[in-house]
């Protein structure tokens, strides 16, 4: 495996985890801004996630952390942007490198994975009784149809995510894998 190829491909993911990213971020603001039809009066999300009855504290507190990981993945694919460019890592360690990447992305992907998936059965207090978060947005009576569509994208960005760390992992393994085969067969 060639040393600049794969300083061109952590780059290019680099990039990619910075506008996947703001792309997320700003679909979020949006989101906070979506008016809600709960018990027959319009309420925004912001207005009911961070200040009111319609959802446990449960629930706001999984939305923060939402947020964070966004952010905190936006930092990351700056990190390896700006690892790549550098160019001043060798071969080996940057190998090292991409599979602790690799197993960070994934791990961080799992556990944004679990947020949205928790956020998502969250229960939302409505007049006639109850109903789940996810199932608010994809209700077209409560919502409008922008809501179902961050939120598909939301959980196809974090699929992204995990199948893009076990590609990076996987590259990182077999260049570690052929530098040592050439390192035993120099000795």
């Amino acid at each position: 495996m060639d040393h600049k190829k794969l300083t061109k491909f952590l780059k290019i993911n680099g990039l990619i985890f910075m506008c996947l990213s703001i792309i997320e971020i700003a679909f979020f603001i949006t989101l906070n801004f979506t008016e809600f039809n709960l018990n027959g009066s319009l309420i925004l999300l912001s207005e009911f996630m961070y200040g009111s009855s319609y959802i446990s504290l449960t629930g706001t507190v999984l939305w923060l952390f939402f947020i964070i990981s966004m952010i905190l993945f936006l930092i990351l694919g700056f990190f390896i942007f700006k690892t790549a460019k550098t160019n001043k890592i060798e071969s080996k360690s940057l190998a090292k490198l991409m599979i602790v990447i690799g197993m960070v992305i994934l791990l961080g992907a799992f556990i944004k994975m679990n947020y949205l998936v928790l956020l998502g059965k969250t229960p939302l207090s409505t007049g006639s009784g109850s109903v789940a978060f996810q199932t608010a947005l994809y209700r077209s009576d409560i919502t409008p149809l922008m809501p179902a569509i961050f939120w598909t994208y939301f959980i196809a960005v974090n699929c992204f995510l995990m199948i893009i760390s076990l590609i990076i992992t996987a590259f990182g393994v077999k260049w570690t894998l052929d530098i040592e085969e050439l390192e035993t067969k120099k000795e």
